[in-house]
């Protein structure tokens, strides 16, 4: 049954989603239960927004036993296996994609599509969601990085003036976590809450997701001549006051 506002919505980090279904291509243990994602490194807070998730997406049913759909991408060989995971979401997300292709729409409008949807205060971590697979599915054209120009040569003296430069212009602009892309603000809210700890291997799984992520979200590319030039002039010019 696809995502529909008859239910909660999924609001589970798009990492750990992809992380569960590739484990279960490579043997997870099954049904999938809360020990058995325990066992397989995902942290406790995220087992029960995860155990929803997987439900709702039509992966497991409500005793955790794997649905058709995750078997069918669990049996799709490498080549194909793309393809699997964008019928899928295609299906899981029909009710969504009928108002917001993930292909044509932009954030405001895949928020709108969303805003029906309970628990309200999770309707931002279900757009994360859904962006992240849409992404990993290929229903999302992937953005054309330019080519990025060497960084200039500084000196140890002409660094430590750029750095006092960056740091006096910078030092009282504000800052907004809210205004973040939602995949890249989803997948920071899978870190643990300030105070608290984490493994070993589920911080090299954070690691090994944020950049890819953050490149989705923040295309590389060639810094603009401009503001290059303001750039180095900028240091030229303290470089003779210094």
């Amino acid at each position: 049954m696809p995502v529909t506002q008859a239910k909660p919505g999924p609001y589970a980090p798009t990492s750990t989603v992809l992380d569960v279904v590739s484990r279960y291509r490579s043997g997870l243990p099954k049904p999938i239960t809360t020990e058995v994602l325990a066992r397989a490194g995902i942290a406790e807070s995220l087992i029960p927004r995860t155990l929803q998730a997987l439900q709702t997406l039509d992966l497991i049913d409500k005793d955790g036993a794997p649905t058709q759909t995750l078997e069918g991408l669990r049996l799709a060989a490498e080549a194909d296996y793309r393809a699997k995971l964008a019928a899928w979401v295609r299906s899981a997300y029909a009710d969504i994609i009928v108002f917001a292709d993930p292909a044509k729409a932009d954030s405001t409008r895949i928020r709108d599509a969303f805003r029906g949807y309970e628990p309200r205060g999770q309707q931002a971590r279900m757009v994360s969601l859904f962006q992240g697979l849409s992404a990993a599915a290929g229903l999302v054209a992937d953005k054309p990085a330019r080519a990025v120009k060497a960084a200039p040569n500084f000196t140890p003296r002409e660094r430590t003036v750029a750095k006092r430069i960056v740091a006096e212009r910078f030092k009282d602009a504000p800052r907004h976590p809210s205004s973040l892309p939602a995949p890249l603000a989803g997948l920071l809210q899978s870190l643990p809450a300030e105070g608290d700890t984490w493994t070993k291997a589920e911080r090299e799984k954070f690691l090994a997701t944020f950049t890819p992520v953050l490149d989705f979200c923040f295309p590389v590319v060639e810094k603009s001549d401009t503001a290059e030039s303001e750039a180095l002039d900028a240091i030229k010019t303290a470089l003779r006051r210094a």
